[in-house]
């Protein structure tokens, strides 16, 4: 009898496994790209979904698996597994019909009126709806997350396959649900709205983006849009912007002005914000402004591929692809350097205008797919001063959350240059261990290298090269492009960061406190060719419910390579 109860519980412990990863299979091409597009999830993949999570449950939950879930040995397999079959079913039976109806609902919508103010209703109609589902998606991946991983072998892969799925899904529809809720107040939902839009250039890079190139504004109220003229910094170097910690930090090789250009260069979107508004308001420009909006070549490029080809006076075509390559590279070749700015100012208003003009419902829900990625990589950034919506817009602090921890790791080119596109990143993340007090141990190697090639170096010019910088005044010609970086280092809220060691030419390492926060910093010269790479180990807050991920720098890709090792 024993031995015919043990056939049986394999067999269906098979079932189960089977029925699970046919779930993951069906829910396989739902990302962040699927969850809004063309009205919804597809029904038929809900539907497999539905039927392969709900006989997976039956069977866990069936009297064969009562009878084992107290039986030693397996007793804890069993309740892990019917956690798993539990949270997935109710994933896919009330969370993602819930998200598909609202997709058709926005996606059958009239957001524009005839007078071309956009009818920002149906989108408020939908933020309440939209909040509750990613909530309960977001508890539904926590029950999932305190389930042990189940050691009845052919069941741990379904279970693993499981939660990366619903850690991805809960990923696109948070970020979304973040982006249903800040667009209608960025478009003027509670009353008139000005913000001032930077647009940054990678290739120069500092912490937050890079150097700010030009500030144009966007006025909003009630759904009636308008993009301002773009301004050129070189209109608005009218005094430096930096407090006593930051002169410090930024002082050398390269001493940064903190002027409008170095904005970024500090990682703290407040500060960010309250630099950005003195700037504007020193200048023949000023006006009130409720916070800001930036963007980068990334962010640019990918709103040319939403609203179409861009065609420059001098015939070039900007697309969905070539876009990013052109302004952070090719521009500092092709185009002399007085004309750079025009170009820049008018691809941004050009970009800026499509975004915003003719708004229907399809372009808002690829304009809302995108926008997470590109929030999450710190290509485009949204800050607000009215605390009643500061909810959904980007944390105005660093390195995350306790909860969810980061550690920060930012670039600020300390050679005039646009070096910042040769520069090439690849990290890795090995989590080393959990502690008893909840908190989590990990190992992070980060590396750096220039790619720029002695044929590069050739058809290169010294715009793009810099010019000789302390630190490399001794270095032969031949070596000109060295990339010279001001490496800034955060500990997770709430957690540590261990002593950093270094291989490569690191110089000035040292401890010290900017706006409050503790951090590392060092200066790591990057002549072509060549490579540095930084070691240290990294501990979160107690209060860690997630794997720790990095927050770094933006370069001109999407974005750059992390091994996440959990």
């Amino acid at each position: 009898m024993a031995i015919v109860c043990g056939l049986t519980f394999y067999q269906q412990a098979r079932s189960v496994k089977s029925h699970e990863s046919q779930a993951v299979a069906a829910l396989s091409g739902i990302s962040g790209s699927e969850v809004l597009k063309d009205g919804g999830i597809s029904s038929t993949a809900i539907t497999q979904a539905q039927d392969h999570t709900a006989k997976a449950k039956s069977i866990a939950h069936g009297p064969l698996w009562s009878i084992a879930s107290v039986l030693p040995g397996v007793g804890n397999d069993v309740k892990t597994v019917r956690g798993m079959t539990e949270v997935l079913d109710d994933l896919t039976q009330r969370s993602l019909p819930t998200i598909s109806s609202m997709s058709h609902k926005l996606a059958t919508a009239q957001l524009n009126s005839q007078d071309g103010v956009l009818n920002l209703k149906p989108l408020v109609s939908i933020q309440s709806d939209f909040a509750t589902v990613s909530t309960r998606m977001k508890h539904q991946l926590d029950t999932y997350d305190s389930l042990p991983t189940p050691k009845i072998g052919m069941i741990a892969n379904a279970y693993r396959q499981g939660k990366e799925r619903l850690a991805s899904v809960v990923g696109a529809v948070d970020h979304l649900n973040s982006v249903m809720q800040m667009m209608p107040a960025i478009l003027g939902q509670n009353g008139a709205r000005t913000y001032l839009i930077a647009v940054q250039t990678t290739s120069e890079q500092r912490s937050g983006g890079g150097l700010v190139g030009s500030v144009g504004t966007l006025q909003a109220n009630q759904g009636n849009v308008s993009v301002g003229e773009f301004r050129a910094d070189a209109e608005l170097i009218n005094g430096g912007n930096g407090n006593a910690e930051e002169y410090a930090v930024f002082n050398g090789p390269l001493a940064f002005s903190l002027d409008v250009r170095d904005t970024f260069a500090v990682p703290n979107l407040k500060r960010n914000a309250e630099m950005l508004a003195a700037t504007w308001q020193r200048s023949p420009y000023a006006s009130e402004v409720d916070g800001f909006i930036a963007i980068d070549p990334v962010f640019i490029q990918e709103m040319v591929k939403l609203n179409g080809n861009v065609t420059l006076q001098d015939g070039t075509v900007l697309t969905g692809n070539n876009t990013a390559q052109c302004l952070l590279n090719t521009i500092y070749k092709d185009v002399p350097v007085a004309q750079q700015d025009a170009y820049f100012e008018y691809i941004a208003q050009t970009v800026m205008d499509q975004a915003f003009s003719n708004l229907n419902a399809t372009k808002m829900m690829a304009m809302a797919n995108s926008i997470g990625d590109l929030i999450e990589q710190r290509h485009f950034y949204a800050y607000t001063t009215h605390a009643d919506e500061t909810k959904y817009f980007q944390e105005s602090g660093i390195s995350g959350k306790e909860s969810t921890p980061q550690v920060g790791i930012y670039l600020n080119e300390q050679n005039p240059s646009k070096l910042g596109w040769y520069i090439d990143r690849k990290a890795t993340v090995t989590k080393t261990a959990t502690n008893k007090d909840g908190s989590r141990s990990y190992h992070v190697k980060y590396t750096l290298t220039n790619t720029l090639t002695d044929s590069e170096i050739a058809s290169a010019n010294t715009y793009i090269l810099g010019g000789v910088q302390k630190g490399v005044e001794n270095k032969p010609v031949a070596e000109s492009g060295t990339s010279v970086q001001r490496m800034l280092f955060y500990a997770p809220a709430g957690g540590s960061i261990g002593k950093i060691s270094s291989k490569g030419d690191v110089r000035d390492q040292r401890e010290t406190t900017m706006d409050g926060k503790q951090l590392t910093t060092s200066v790591a010269y990057l002549a072509p060719g060549e490579s540095v790479t930084f070691e240290f180990d990294v501990t979160t807050s107690p209060k860690a419910t997630a794997e720790l991920t990095i927050d770094q720098t933006p370069s001109g890709k999407l974005r750059n390579e992390v091994d996440y090792q959990y």
